[in-house]
């Protein structure tokens, strides 16, 4: 009890500083501020030795209600531009592939990582599996992890600011369902998509919860089941729940350890980036699909962050968790390869 009582204060200590985050994002008008704020304000906090995290309950419950928010915004057109992402998907594969080993090579020449390490640091997602093999190597988790925090709350913060200097309406949160659903109505929902996560999480796919619910909410709003969305309020606070979620990733990471490797990590995110637009380009002229869609698809971001970023920038939210859904699948054969390589049986990735 004592135990649950301390991580049940540490958490509201921290949701408390991503709410302040929140509101002083809000203020200045940042893009996405309700999950910007939160993950500025978190990493602050964490990086001036703040004890910071997330109860794993509530960073469930945030994925469920996320996934049956973004699963509302689902229309029709989406199951309609499906026969493209063949195409997509094709690039997408061989962009998996030739990411980490180029990335590597970066950080083996100009940084003086082993090559084991500098694969697993340069691995565009897939943070769990990328620990447990760094673990089973015998390789300090620092650089892998610290490697994968920058990239997401960099892009976090990036693709937003990048959307709206281009001319796409983004708000400070999730876009507002025209109508709102009952609890009565969404309760069956919650029901059901944590149902289907449970039965994702043994098939060992990753993030079950917020793709199962992201199928739920699709499917009840396309077949007419259910009408309106989440209430607003409940869609941006579980982003700013999202928010300090990623902050917390920087726990236990040292200001100067980040000095050390933050040309690294700037150089690997930077490459990473250039090669995912590239390849968005061509993916985009090849299969007629909208660039902001593959574009968001193709970033080496979190899963769950991207498909929120995407969602709140107006990209088709179908397409944007399966392309990462189908990524983090082709980066789970290629580190498993990896690990046969080494000599080293395949751990099972913590969740």
């Amino acid at each position: 009890m004592t135990t649950l009582l301390a991580s049940l204060r540490l958490t509201a200590q921290t949701l408390a500083i991503g709410a302040l985050g929140a509101v002083l994002a809000w203020a200045m008008g940042m893009p996405l501020a309700f999950l910007a704020g939160p993950a500025i304000a978190v990493t602050a906090a964490s990086l001036a030795r703040v004890e910071v995290a997330v109860h794993n309950r509530l960073r469930d419950a945030c994925f469920l209600l996320i996934g049956l928010s973004i699963g509302g915004l689902v229309t029709p057109a989406s199951l309609e531009a499906m026969a493209a992402w063949p195409v997509a998907f094709g690039l997408l594969a061989l962009l998996t592939l030739i990411t980490p080993l180029l990335i590597r090579s970066l950080l083996c020449r100009g940084f003086g990582f082993s090559r084991p390490e500098g694969f697993l640091a340069a691995s565009p997602g897939h943070l769990s599996m990328v620990v447990a093999l760094t673990e089973a190597l015998g390789l300090p988790l620092v650089r892998p992890v610290l490697m994968a925090s920058f990239r997401v709350l960099i892009l976090t913060l990036s693709v937003p600011l990048a959307a709206r200097l281009a001319g796409v309406p983004i708000g400070p949160g999730l876009p507002a369902a025209p109508e709102h659903a009952s609890w009565l109505m969404i309760a069956p929902q919650i029901a059901a998509a944590a149902a289907l996560g449970w039965a994702l999480a043994k098939a060992r796919l990753p993030a079950p919860l917020l793709i199962g619910a992201m199928v739920t909410g699709a499917a009840s709003h396309l077949s007419g089941l259910v009408d309106g969305g989440l209430p607003g309020w409940v869609s941006q606070l579980v982003l700013v729940i999202m928010g300090s979620l990623i902050g917390s990733r920087f726990r236990g990471i040292t200001p100067p350890e980040i000095l050390r490797d933050l040309g690294a990590a700037t150089l690997a995110l930077g490459a990473s980036a250039g090669l995912a637009a590239a390849f968005a380009v061509v993916a985009a002229r090849a299969a007629g699909l909208p660039m902001l869609d593959v574009l968001v698809a193709f970033a080496p971001g979190g899963l769950e962050t991207m498909i929120i970023v995407g969602a709140a920038a107006g990209a088709d939210p179908g397409f944007v968790a399966a392309a990462h859904v189908s990524r983090l699948i082709i980066l789970a054969v290629i580190l498993a390869v990896f690990a046969i390589r080494q000599g080293r049986p395949v751990p099972p990735a913590r969740r």
